[in-house]
């Protein structure tokens, strides 16, 4: 198997476990804005303690919400790796990965980066002369 393909899939799974990671975040944060500040729980809460909970459901929501856009990145990054085109955004998701879950990333970056050679290099395209308009500069 090509280091890659295995870097994709790594990095693949890395980027799954962010995007749960991230729904279990967004969800904790749900549970303490809706829960813990009304009623239910807190008869006689005072005001600083539904002012924790709710700068800590922010802080969870905001967490959530890196950890899904991080997860998505790094699921990006290992399709790229698996088709073996666009080294630069496989890298970028592979070290996206080690942010959402590190065993799996590091393992991610260092299996793209070894495997860069397999990657199809897209050559710049050539100027060349077109009919209309004459010889473009690069053709002279």
């Amino acid at each position: 198997m090509q280091k890659s393909t295995v870097g994709g899939i790594l990095s693949i799974v890395a980027g799954a476990l962010g995007l749960l990671g991230g729904l279990l975040c967004i969800v904790i944060a749900v549970f303490a804005a809706s829960i813990f500040n009304g009623d239910i729980i807190i008869n006689n809460g005072t005001t600083s303690d539904q002012q924790v909970l709710t700068v800590l459901a922010i802080i969870y929501g905001t967490l959530g919400a890196v950890d899904l856009i991080l997860g998505a990145l790094g699921i990006v990054g290992g399709i790229f790796a698996l088709q073996r085109k666009q080294w630069g955004w496989a890298l970028a998701g592979a070290i996206v990965s080690c942010l959402t879950f590190l065993p799996l990333g590091i393992g991610a970056v260092v299996l793209v980066a070894m495997g860069k050679s397999e990657f199809t290099q897209d050559a710049p395209p050539i100027l060349s002369q077109s009919p209309a308009n004459g010889p473009t500069p690069a053709a002279v």
